[in-house]
């Protein structure tokens, strides 16, 4: 379970930022700080949720299990999203089992209190429901990925966004823990990253990679990462430029 805790301003996270001042403090007294741990299940598949999940620090995967019991990421999300779409969706169980890929913190509501302001704050029920498409944007566009491009295109993208959530250029993942993500072979992640060290590109040593060349990795990339950025970056500049968050 989640720990309670005091960590970060919420307004870490980008969806929270977006949102008008005057929603905000109306919001706030519901968000309670959390501290989630590598490795934690915030719920099953087919689980009905309870919370909203904001990250901060925290990395969030969610998993699509074969009948196999092998887990494939489908989507991350981290400090630009929020985890629990199906809260307010219309309360439907979700088909994902979602789990802590990075320790951090978080800010969650409850339910009630997601779908009382959902109704009653125009700003932030619209935000949620275009995070909502951008989310299923991300979700289709890496099931097209994980088909058509190389694994060396894959392991980019899965870099630029874990780049882009954590704001950190080191990512202490194994070769088979991301192999198991993406769900490949770890001799195809470890002969990708060999490719890209061999350019310049990152840096591994055991249980490490460190983005070296960012601009590099972004031209080693497939299209995929573009079309979700641009969609979730045309979808929060309408917030940016109207309230300046």
């Amino acid at each position: 379970m989640p720990k309670t805790s005091i960590i970060e301003d919420p307004l870490q996270n980008q969806l929270l930022a977006a949102l008008p001042e005057c929603e905000f403090e109306k919001i706030r007294p519901a968000l309670e700080p959390v501290t989630l741990e590598r490795g934690e299940v915030l719920w099953e598949a087919e689980e009905r949720n309870q919370y909203v999940y904001f990250p901060n620090t925290a990395m969030i995967c969610l998993l699509y299990e074969t009948e196999d019991g092998q887990s494939i990421e489908v989507g991350v999300i981290g400090r630009q999203g929020l985890v629990g779409i199906a809260t307010y969706m219309g309360g439907a169980r979700v088909s994902n089992r979602v789990g802590v890929q990075r320790a951090g913190g978080a800010y969650r509501m409850k339910r009630k209190d997601v779908m009382k302001e959902f109704s009653e704050c125009g700003d932030f029920q619209d935000i949620l429901m275009c995070y909502a498409q951008s989310l299923i944007t991300q979700i289709s566009q890496t099931a097209i990925c994980n088909r058509l491009h190389s694994v060396e295109q894959q392991l980019c993208r899965w870099l630029l966004i874990n780049h882009d959530h954590q704001q950190t250029k080191t990512f202490l993942m194994t070769h088979d823990q991301i192999s198991n993500l993406l769900g490949v072979r770890r001799e195809s992640i470890s002969m990708a990253a060999e490719h890209l060290e061999d350019r310049g590109l990152i840096e591994c040593s055991r249980g490490k990679i460190t983005l070296l060349d960012r601009k590099g990795i972004v031209a080693a990339a497939c299209d995929c990462y573009w079309v979700v950025k641009e969609q979730y970056d045309r979808m929060l500049s309408k917030y940016v430029s109207i309230h300046g968050s």
